[in-house]
């Protein structure tokens, strides 16, 4: 019986996998190996990514297409999307595989399931999660789910940090709850100026105007673009 036909064999749709380098948060310029799993919770305005379309893989399937590639050259596996935390019972399955190969797992997540990170936690090293703010995003305010999400990485002592995408209609009150949660958590926030394609949308009185409202309150707050659209890398 091949797994596909096994009931109990779980089976995860997948965007793209690529080696690339990694171009946001304070892990900036380490080479990765990318999964970009299909499927998003949210319905953020400003992404730019296609996750719809993908092919199917099973947890053997997808480790063998990992090994594949040179695995020395990665400092990690990103988990993206979409959201990869919806492939969560996927990822109960697959994860344990990836630890088998002495690979790091960085997950990248928009913070709002924090019951699925649960659920894996023990298996990821790294945590990017993203601060959604309705100013950019127009999703509503989630300040309370990313304060679960938070609490539950914070309760297994893993590595996490914060960005938060904004334009030029950042609120304060967006501020002052981004500000409240990083403190309460003790992580550090990257600020992320939007862009389109491999131009900043947001003005630059804007970005100096938000890094010193956040800074002057914050600490650990740092303000760090996409470096991998102006190197024309995807």
């Amino acid at each position: 019986m091949t797994e596909k036909a096994d009931n109990n064999a779980k089976i995860a749709k997948i965007a793209e996998i690529f080696d690339s380098i990694q171009g946001e948060g304070p892990y900036i310029g380490y080479r990765q190996l990318f999964i970009r799993f299909c499927g998003c919770n949210l319905l953020c305005n400003y992404c730019d990514t296609e996750f719809d379309k993908g092919e199917e893989y099973t947890v053997s399937e997808l480790i063998e297409k990992i090994k594949e590639f040179n695995l020395h050259a990665f400092h990690s596996i990103s988990l993206t999307g979409g959201e990869p935390l919806l492939h969560y019972e996927f990822l109960k399955q697959f994860l344990p595989e990836i630890k088998k190969l002495n690979l790091k797992v960085y997950l990248e997540t928009n913070g709002t399931m924090p019951k699925a990170l649960e659920s894996i936690i023990d298996c990821v090293d790294i945590i990017s999660m993203d601060f959604k703010v309705d100013s950019s995003a127009k999703i509503g305010d989630l300040f309370l789910k990313h304060d679960k999400f938070l609490q539950t990485a914070k309760n297994y002592n893993k590595k996490i940090f914060a960005k938060l995408v904004f334009d030029d209609n950042l609120r304060d009150f967006e501020i002052n709850e981004s500000i409240n949660l990083a403190q309460k958590y003790n992580i550090e926030l990257i600020l992320q100026p939007e862009m389109e394609g491999d131009r900043i949308k947001v003005s630059h009185e804007k970005i100096v105007e938000t890094f010193n409202k956040f800074s002057e309150k914050y600490y650990n707050t740092r303000l760090i673009g996409q470096v991998h659209k102006f190197f024309d890398i995807r």
